[in-house]
């Protein structure tokens, strides 16, 4: 979506309550208007008209001209549920890019192509340009003008890149170094678990230089891990988080100018630590406590999943764990956040006697009553996975009018894309994945073989989705027509309305070629990577 400047102004007010303005910055303009914000059902006046339009213009021109955080971390927002803008036309070759291969060390040396889980581009409007942001296997992070495919500039680490990068505006930085890229790796090819010397996993670059601002440790716990996949969060008030492998998250402070010498390295100001795991899952996981999922965040919480068997809810003031649901099972999907503030979450099958699947959480309810149903998905061997849902939630909240009823989309490791209801049950009971309780299931409208996946499906304007496997990429067209209550698979909307769903597959792009990552859209074009070795431009 493109604003001018005077239009921008004109319409200020109309553009922050209907959510039109780009989550990242929204996000910074939210923070400059907490001293006069916006309460209740008040009525706008004229006057408060022009003073949000004034802190606006102003806002804007406090940035270097027209930046714009289109997608600026991994799905998208901090509610984990944004993946771009337009609608696709189709899944056309346009262009390709060769991200090139490199050596990692898994069960020996093994050299890997071009880019897996989660593997989404990162999207930033600047000085006029689109930029696209990806890391891959040939251990470099690249910066991208998406209308020539020339890379701009290419910084290396010391070992692949599987996570998404997460990019902010730094208002205490100088203007060259003001937009900032958050981005993590594996440990370092040279490094190993036990090694005394840091494993600088997680890095901070500038987005205009491609220069190394500062380099996190990502230090020896009781975790087999010192890799970094997850995608950080700004939270707004100088303060960062992010989740290492090494089941810590970290509190950091947003501002480069803060970093200093530490173990040889420039480390970021690491304000608070919380560790995502329990001293008795160290023996039931093996040293399987790996946080590999991205925080998402509801109101002053932050929500995560952990690989100790846990989704986290961490109080953002106290900076301490607050709410702890427990599954028992290792947890690699990001928590994502409906506009009800429901959490949907993703559950792999390992360590628990039950499926893995889909659980929706309302997390204003004690833990033990806070389940509103659960997908039990099939059990299935591909590659060490058995089961479960390896990538998060897709959500249609970004992408429906009010009319449209609320969904949820999954790929599963059984081999199906599952479409469901967000809120509508079945009246069935399932068994949990700790066998001990059972619980309703959604509604599911949709249900397709389209082969093993743990990427995770994306919806799009124009009601298509995007759903990316071990075989290949499919685009599905979702049709509304109306219906009526009691009738088959007739879903309600907000309206008490009643429709139903009816889901045509449309194309399939590259049967037979691997893709673990999550795509991008915008202006209805799409951009994901695959295993072997490019990223494809899809119309």
């Amino acid at each position: 979506m493109n604003f001018t400047r005077r239009n921008f102004n004109k319409r200020a007010v109309g553009l922050v309550l209907a959510g039109a303005i780009s989550p990242g910055v929204f996000k910074q303009f939210q923070e400059q208007l907490a001293g006069n914000p916006l309460k209740g059902n008040a009525t706008v006046s004229d006057g408060l008209s022009e003073s949000v339009s004034r802190k606006m213009t102003d806002f804007l021109a406090s940035l270097t001209p027209e930046t714009e955080l289109l997608v600026p971390t991994f799905l998208g927002n901090d509610q984990r549920r944004f993946y771009g803008r337009g609608t696709p036309k189709g899944l056309k070759l346009l262009d390709r890019f060769n991200l090139g291969s490199g050596i990692t060390a898994f069960r020996g040396y093994r050299t890997w192509s071009g880019a897996g889980w989660t593997g989404q581009p990162t999207l930033t409007r600047d000085r006029g340009k689109i930029y696209l942001t990806i890391g891959a296997f040939d251990h470099s992070l690249r910066k991208i003008d998406i209308a020539t495919n020339e890379v701009i500039w290419r910084y290396k680490f010391d070992d692949i890149l599987k996570g998404s990068a997460t990019v902010y505006i730094d208002p205490t930085a100088s203007e060259e170094n003001q937009i900032v890229i958050l981005q993590g790796s594996r440990m370092g090819v040279k490094n190993f678990l036990l090694s005394p010397a840091p494993a600088p996993s997680f890095r901070a670059i500038s987005f205009r230089t491609g220069k190394e601002l500062w380099k996190l440790n990502i230090r020896k716990t009781d975790s087999y891990s010192r890799d970094n996949d997850s995608s950080p969060i700004d939270l707004g008030e100088g303060v960062l988080f992010n989740a290492g492998e090494n089941g810590i998250g970290y509190f950091i402070n947003r501002s480069a100018r803060t970093a200093k010498n530490k173990e040889g390295i420039v480390q970021p100001d690491i304000l608070s630590e919380v560790k995502l795991y329990e001293t008795a899952d160290i023996g039931k996981h093996a040293g399987n406590l790996v946080a590999e999922s991205s925080p998402a965040r509801l109101r002053d919480r932050i929500f995560i999943a952990a690989g100790s068997g846990h989704i986290y809810g961490i109080s953002i003031e106290k900076r301490q764990i607050v709410w702890d649901f427990y599954t028992g099972s290792d947890m690699d999907g990001s928590v994502a956040v409906s506009k009800d503030e429901k959490l949907f979450c993703a559950i792999e099958k390992q360590y628990i006697p039950g499926n893995g699947g889909v659980m929706k959480l309302d997390p204003s309810k004690k833990e033990s009553e806070s389940v509103e149903w659960f997908l039990p998905t099939g059990n299935a061997r591909l590659a060490d996975w058995q089961g479960g849902v390896i990538g998060s939630v897709a959500l249609n909240d970004e992408y429906r009018t009010g009319e449209t009823p609320a969904l949820f989309a999954t790929c599963a490791i059984d081999g199906n894309l599952y479409i469901g209801s967000q809120t509508a049950v079945t009246g069935q009971k399932v068994r949990g994945p700790l066998l001990t309780k059972q619980y309703d299931t959604p509604l599911i409208v949709f249900k397709k073989l389209i082969g093993g996946s743990i990427s995770t499906p994306v919806f799009t304007d124009g009601n298509k989705l995007i759903a990316a496997t071990y075989n290949g990429v499919y685009l599905f067209n979702l049709y509304w027509e109306p219906a009526q209550r009691g009738e088959k698979n007739a879903l309600e909307n907000s309206r008490g309305e009643f429709y139903r769903l009816t889901v045509e597959q449309a194309e399939h792009f590259q049967p037979g070629i691997s893709f673990e990552s999550t795509p991008v859209v915008w202006d209805g074009i799409v951009r994901i990577c695959a295993r072997d070795g490019w990223m494809y431009t899809l119309g």
